[in-house]
């Protein structure tokens, strides 16, 4: 696969893939981002995902144009790296119109019942692609391409920690309470974020995800 390297401010390198987001994709970046981790982590600060880059962040003083060569041999090289077992992660969601604050005007502007729209969303078996925006934050590909839709025009200045949204061809649960701009649809009782933990947040890029409805009672109950 052919890709693009660039120096991205003052310390760091962007490599761009093809403007694809699939599974693929997703894959070569993970397992790329597992080699780098594991050969030069003595020449890294971090790394960033996305759906079609990685941004490589350097230690001080590193030249990058020999990294970038670097980078390209590792990416050519038959290192070896974590074995990647995604995980099936169930997850709850009320779509009462309690939570679900855009439901009824997405259900209409597609023409369809809010019963065949929560079918729809619920239906998938999504893939993580990443995580980003917000600590724990996953970006959701396999959206029905029924349900894609426009961020909001406006964002909200508070969304509540929990709530299901779609953006564009994506899905989303938002970890915390934040600002946002996303269609709500529904909110799930499951914490994907929470600092006390160790690691704070449980699923990881590849991961896949099934929601399932559940009542407002059961919501509660949780």
């Amino acid at each position: 696969m052919f890709l693009k390297y660039q120096y991205f401010g003052e310390g760091a390198i962007l490599i761009s893939w093809p403007n694809v987001i699939d599974q693929k994709t997703s894959f070569d970046i993970v397992r790329f981002n597992q080699k780098i981790q594991s050969l030069i982590p003595q020449l890294i600060l971090e790394t960033v995902t996305t759906y079609c880059s990685l941004t490589v962040y350097l230690t001080f003083g590193a030249d990058r144009n020999r990294l970038i060569s670097k980078l390209k041999e590792i990416y050519q090289s038959n290192a070896a790296h974590q074995k990647i077992n995604p995980t099936l992660w169930k997850v709850p969601v009320c779509y009462d119109l309690s939570f679900a604050l855009d439901l009824e005007n997405l259900a209409a502007q597609k023409k369809l019942s809010i019963e065949q729209l929560i079918d729809y969303h619920s239906k998938p078996t999504y893939t993580v692609d990443f995580l980003g925006f917000l600590p724990g934050f996953p970006y959701l590909s396999g959206l029905n391409p029924i349900l894609n839709t426009p961020r909001l025009s406006s964002p909200r200045a508070h969304i509540e920690k929990g709530s299901v949204a779609i953006g564009g061809k994506q899905t989303g649960i938002y970890p915390v309470n934040s600002p946002g701009g996303w269609h709500i649809v529904g909110k799930t009782p499951k914490s994907f974020f929470d600092v006390s933990k160790t690691p704070p947040g449980f699923i990881q890029p590849l991961d896949k995800i099934k929601f399932y409805p559940i009542s407002l009672e059961e919501f509660h109950r949780d």
